[in-house]
């Protein structure tokens, strides 16, 4: 099992310490151990457009978290603002994912479960699952 203050802590030591996103089941205690440099928004896209924002106005790397369900708002700016083909703006994204394999969910969660890494493979993102410990320290 994974600990948002795993998270947060390897973050830190990266010297990632500025957050934006959309609360979710998965993640929903990481707005709560986030104690400055945190700002939640109510949708996807937005939170994309202000880490872009931070970024270029800090050339400091933000950490965006969101539901995969909110894959379908981050989208856009994901393409038009931060693909390395037009701005190259960096940013960690921190996916929950619902619907993953093997688990039981509701019937929506279960469409984007499926195609979830299928969309970030399309949007070019490089992506890991983190399982447990050994995985965050690749990071």
């Amino acid at each position: 099992m994974i600990y948002i203050e795993d998270i947060i802590s390897t973050l830190n030591k990266k010297k990632i310490n500025f957050f934006t996103g959309v609360p979710d089941s998965i993640l929903k205690n990481l707005p709560f151990k986030l104690k400055k440099n945190h700002i939640s928004v109510n949708n996807e896209g937005t939170a994309i457009s202000l880490a872009a924002g931070y970024y270029l106005a800090t050339k400091k790397i933000p950490c965006v978290y969101m539901q995969n369900s909110g894959l379908g708002n981050a989208i856009n700016p994901l393409i038009s603002i931060t693909n390395k083909n037009v701005y190259s703006i960096p940013s960690i994204l921190i996916i929950g994912w619902r619907g993953s394999p093997n688990s039981k969910d509701e019937p929506q969660h279960q469409a984007k479960g499926k195609i979830t890494k299928d969309i970030l493979k399309l949007l070019g993102i490089k992506h890991c699952v983190i399982q447990n410990k050994k995985y965050l320290l690749k990071f």
